[in-house]
């Protein structure tokens, strides 16, 4: 159910000594709740919705939040904020004292919606509650966290990235028991087995993030995991704002309730190592913040002549690439426009005309592409060759083409294949090579042989 509906089921049903106590709460006069219709206007207007919000505790700010996030909660999403009554009884009296405290500090003053829904089968009315927070309320929420205001940028740590990369030539792994593989395959460089990008990196950052903190997540409801919780806690900081690890502890005990919790400095630390945070010193206290950006775009601006992390080689036909200095964005496009591979401990970049190719007209003409075509001979020829024919020229890779002279087993192929086959001239037709066992098939079925032509 909407949150609009909730709030006019609410408004019809509230018995008048709730109404009264949302009255006092909020500030409404008597002409503002006399009618149950415009008093659903008036409750998610800002009349008295800062000063309500002034006399909430922490850990009900904090649930607020997460309340916002989430959307629609039943009675149980509290849980984690009020104490239960019995912790096996019925849902009644497991539920009940966590009722009364909701209505208490949170309805009756003005700042929930509370109704109640229909539900199938048989329900007590305690599991039909539902409760929300108007979306008009947002803005006045207090912070989610106690913050440190300092312009200085801090330090953000590149470590565990580099040890990732340095893996391509025989170094150890970035933490214990990391088992994503970096490797080259065909001259690409792949992550978890995936072509490599900025943004891959950044999700084995965050995966390492949470398998170094060996932590189980929650399955309760609502519930996030700690790195999840960490981050969504960091991103409300406002620019130079930065938060202490014990101030996130209360917010994770809600955030994350029903898992694994450990100290937020531990979480913290190990996000830092891995290139996730900021984190500054001051007085003795180390005060963290997301990233600016841990890996920043690439810029347009022209590279520098000579490039720190590139050596030109003898045969001036490739480079090798420095993996404790590249910028990542370098190396994704390097993994666009390059064939990569290892040779004597180092990562080498050579012209690949098939990348070329393949890759826009901006990544073709991005600074990187130029400074390559200007400091390696052999790359500034493909990269001429390629923009020459761009346009007129179409490559295809794992394509297999057959002369298919009998009708009836180009039509039994057509049945076969269907949009995996294409009908070229001359009694050509093509299709992708993982079709062939399919191909294979049908001619035996239908008593041909296949001839095969090797290039």
């Amino acid at each position: 159910m909407s949150i609009s509906s909730l709030l006019q089921n609410m408004c019809a049903d509230l018995p008048d000594v709730d109404l009264n106590a949302i009255r006092k709460a909020r500030g409404f006069s008597s002409s503002e709740t006399a009618s149950r219709t415009s008093f659903a206007s008036y409750f998610v207007s800002s009349i008295g919705v800062a000063e309500a919000m002034q006399n909430l505790s922490a850990e009900e700010v904090v649930t607020l939040h997460l309340l916002h996030r989430t959307g629609e909660v039943n009675i149980a999403f509290f849980e984690r904020l009020y104490q239960i009554g019995e912790k096996y009884g019925t849902y009644n009296q497991k539920y009940k004292p966590v009722f009364d405290a909701v209505k208490k500090n949170l309805v009756r003053r003005g700042i929930l919606v509370m109704a109640e829904v229909k539900l199938r089968g048989d329900t007590v009315q305690m599991e039909r509650w539902r409760f929300a927070l108007p979306p008009e309320f947002v803005p006045y929420l207090p912070p989610l966290l106690p913050t440190v205001t300092s312009d200085e940028p801090g330090e953000t740590s590149d470590t565990a990235i580099r040890k990732k990369l340095l893996q391509l030539i025989g170094g150890s792994p970035a933490f214990p028991n990391d088992r994503v593989k970096i490797e080259i395959k065909d001259g690409t460089l792949h992550l978890d087995n995936q072509p490599f990008t900025a943004a891959r990196l950044q999700d084995w950052q965050k995966s390492a993030w949470w398998m170094s903190l060996k932590t189980i997540n929650s399955s309760v409801p609502a519930s996030l995991s700690l790195t999840e919780a960490v981050i969504s806690l960091l991103t409300s900081l406002a620019p130079h704002e930065w938060a202490r690890p014990e101030d996130l502890d209360p917010a994770l005990k809600i955030y994350s309730f029903g898992g694994n919790i450990i100290p937020a400095e531990k979480i913290l630390h190990q996000g830092w190592e891995l290139g996730l945070f900021s984190r500054l010193k001051v007085d003795a206290t180390l005060l963290y913040r997301l990233a600016p950006d841990s890996i920043p775009a690439a810029s347009p601006d022209p590279l520098p002549d000579p490039v720190s992390w590139t050596e030109s080689n003898p045969k001036a036909d490739s480079v090798k690439v420095d993996l404790r200095l590249v910028p990542i964005p370098h190396l994704e496009l390097l993994n666009v426009l390059t064939h990569l591979s290892v040779e004597g401990n180092a990562l080498q970049a050579s012209p690949s005309p098939v990348k070329l190719g393949r890759a826009t007209p901006e990544q073709r003409n991005f600074p990187l592409s130029l400074w390559l075509a200007e400091h390696v001979p052999a790359f500034g020829k493909a990269l001429t060759e390629v923009n020459e024919k761009w346009g007129k020229t179409i490559l295809h890779e794992n394509l297999l083409f057959a002369r298919v002279r009998d009708l009836s087993l180009r039509v039994q192929l057509e049945r076969e294949l269907g949009a995996n086959l294409i009908l070229l001239s001359g009694h050509f037709v093509a299709f992708p090579a993982a079709s062939r066992p399919a191909v294979e098939r049908t001619l035996k079925k239908t008593g041909f042989v296949a001839k095969t032509v090797k290039p």
